[in-house]
């Protein structure tokens, strides 16, 4: 896991890289960090993750790890020439962030924030049902009815979709896994 502890030798830095390449400079900056014996120098590298659920046709759950940062990677690591002259050079690495040319460590109060995004819940669900289209109920209580729907909430993995109950359209709120759009 990540380390904040910014009192061990060295400091964390951005580094920018070619979107989609995040985890393979993590691995080829390891792989450097070995063949150049910079181990003392190069101390971390990290990819920040976080679960996305993704709910398929027919309502199957999907969860993969997504990328937080796009584009984005830290390294903890102390700068000298040879150190930033590896990172620097690595494939798909573009640059550090900061000022010009000097890199710029990320300052406490960043990493902190930094810290709290990754420790909070970090489950997100997607689905392609939109307000407004309709759906159908394919298990639980309301098992074949039909309705619009009203409301889509990513966070908890549900839907509200408004079903003609005894005459009257009332709210029920579903998860994805138990609806199927209807086109």
């Amino acid at each position: 896991m990540f380390d904040f502890n910014t009192k061990k030798q060295g400091e964390w830095y951005v580094i920018r890289v070619v979107s989609g390449t995040e985890e393979n400079v993590r691995q080829s900056l390891l792989q450097r960090r070995e063949t150049f014996g910079l181990e003392d120098y190069i101390l971390e590298v990290f990819v920040p993750m976080h679960d996305s659920i993704s709910v398929r046709a027919g309502g199957k759950k999907v969860k993969r790890k997504k990328n937080i940062f796009p584009g984005y990677i830290l390294v903890r690591m102390v700068v000298t020439n040879e150190s930033w002259y590896i990172v620097r050079n690595t494939p798909n690495v573009t640059g550090f962030l900061g000022a010009g040319t000097v890199p710029v460590p990320v300052s406490g109060d960043e990493l902190e924030k930094l810290k709290g995004v990754l420790t909070e819940k970090s489950e997100e669900y997607k689905t392609d049902i939109q307000v407004g289209e309709f759906a159908t109920i394919k298990s639980g209580p309301f098992e074949g009815s039909e309705g619009k729907v009203v409301e889509v909430n990513t966070d908890k993995g549900m839907a509200k979709i408004m079903v003609n109950l005894l005459g009257r359209d009332t709210p029920v709120e579903i998860e994805f896994t138990s609806i199927i759009q209807k086109k």
